[in-house]
């Protein structure tokens, strides 16, 4: 008995102090995780109604860009007397770029952002005057239609407008990139001090049974338990949306990006050819030349001279769209679309080489024929590909956001569990040792 009432003395004021402690790490512990979880939680609606929504406004402008260039130039061909739907292209795409243009500017831009969209923005409306008067001087039979065109492509829509959206588009890819990152990064810091408080409760246990001889404090076994959920529920939760995330990242965005770059590709190489005949010869060559580069970087090039093969752009999206059967059908279709355009094309130059100048015309202008034909299924394939992949990479950021639901409000939970049960054990131990 006065063993008892010796260590009696102290024993209380060590349960308190260990208690205070327990209470204060449980606390911290949970303070940290909620904090955490509300980061990503953050991060990854940054993802959904952010950095993605403005990637692909940059994506819809570049190919409206890229889009209306292409259609003036084959438009131009048809005397600037253009078919009914090659007028309704160009105009769509014109009114396309603005209204992205609007949209993006409206949600706020600032910094950078704002400064490629006011490029974009004034050298626009100057890009449409300069294909307006082409086209006027086209229809009057002056030959000068066709240098107002090339100022517009070359000096205006090439040199400033592209890019522009192409600048644009990598801030875009930056901030996706950032925010993917910040909401799938393994919260080290509450696991730690989860893990902290976890030990600090079994090491409160054994220091409580070593006192008072009673193996178990039911408060601190409870506070234990709650502790140990909140480490199994983070854990496992921010694994479960981290697997989504990283899927819309591979399985979505990803190939979304090298989509729409083959597609920005096949604009550019519709509109060389077009320029090709529009200039008669006056651009020694130049667009057929950028035709065939941009070809060989939509289609690959084979090692030759001593120089690299170069994959094409439209075999990188069959390699990463190969797990998506429905996407990887699309990018076939595409694929076997560009190699008929290859042949129509060579026909193209070859008719014009020969002097048979309208019906090279016919090939690239009319909807039958079959450069135009070729082209428009590749085009309608990658933009199909495109927009099956920006769903599943919506579906994929839905549930990343939706495993983290509730977790932030659990994990706060938690933690009071945790400190009051603390509270509650040491308490009743306290209690006996105060008791006559």
């Amino acid at each position: 008995m006065g063993r008892l009432i010796r260590v009696g003395n102290t024993t209380p004021g060590l349960m308190l102090v260990t208690g205070v402690a327990l209470v204060l790490i449980s606390l911290l512990a949970g303070l940290f995780a909620v904090l955490a979880v509300d980061r990503r939680a953050d991060a990854a609606k940054a993802v959904a109604t952010g950095s993605e929504p403005l990637g692909v406004k940059t994506q819809d402008i570049y190919r409206a860009l890229a889009d209306a260039d292409a259609t003036a130039a084959a438009g131009l061909l048809e005397g600037g007397v253009e078919s009914a739907d090659v007028r309704e292209r160009y105009q769509q795409a014109i009114e396309t770029a603005s209204r992205k243009l609007i949209e993006a500017t409206a949600a706020g831009a600032s910094g950078e952002v704002a400064d490629k969209l006011a490029v974009i923005g004034v050298q626009l409306p100057e890009y449409a005057r300069l294909v307006e008067r082409a086209r006027a001087e086209t229809r009057q039979g002056n030959t000068v239609g066709a240098a107002y065109l090339r100022s517009a492509s070359k000096n205006v829509m090439r040199a400033k407008i592209l890019p522009a959206a192409t600048a644009l588009h990598d801030i875009a890819e930056k901030r996706l990139a950032g925010d993917h990152r910040d909401a799938t990064s393994t919260p080290w810091a509450p696991l730690s001090l989860l893990l902290v408080a976890l030990a600090a409760c079994a090491g409160a246990l054994w220091f409580f049974a070593r006192r008072t001889h009673r193996r178990i404090n039911i408060g601190l076994l409870i506070a234990g338990l709650a502790t140990l959920v909140s480490i199994g529920w983070l854990w496992a939760a921010t694994g479960t949306s981290r697997d989504h995330l990283d899927r819309s990242r591979s399985d979505g965005w990803g190939p979304v990006e090298t989509l729409a770059q083959a597609r920005f590709l096949t604009l550019q190489a519709h509109g060389d050819e077009s320029l090709t005949l529009v200039m008669r010869g006056s651009d020694n060559g130049q667009y057929e030349a950028d035709f065939n580069e941009v070809w060989g970087r939509l289609v690959g090039v084979d090692a030759r001279d001593g120089r690299p093969a170069v994959t094409g752009m439209l075999a990188t999206a069959e390699r990463v769209t190969r797990s998506d059967a429905g996407t990887l059908a699309k990018v076939k279709a595409a694929r076997a679309a560009a190699a008929d355009w290859k042949k129509a094309h060579e026909e193209v130059i070859t008719l014009y080489g020969n002097g048979q100048f309208e019906q090279a015309v016919a090939k690239v202008t009319k909807a039958d024929g079959a450069s135009r034909a070729a082209f428009t299924r590749i085009d309608e394939a990658l933009a199909a590909a495109v927009t099956e992949d920006q769903g599943d990479f919506a579906r994929s950021v839905r549930r990343g956001r939706d495993a983290l639901g509730g977790l932030g409000v659990g994990m706060g939970v938690s933690a009071l569990i945790a400190a009051a049960a603390t509270v509650d054990g040491v308490r009743r131990e306290v209690g006996r040792y105060n008791r006559p």
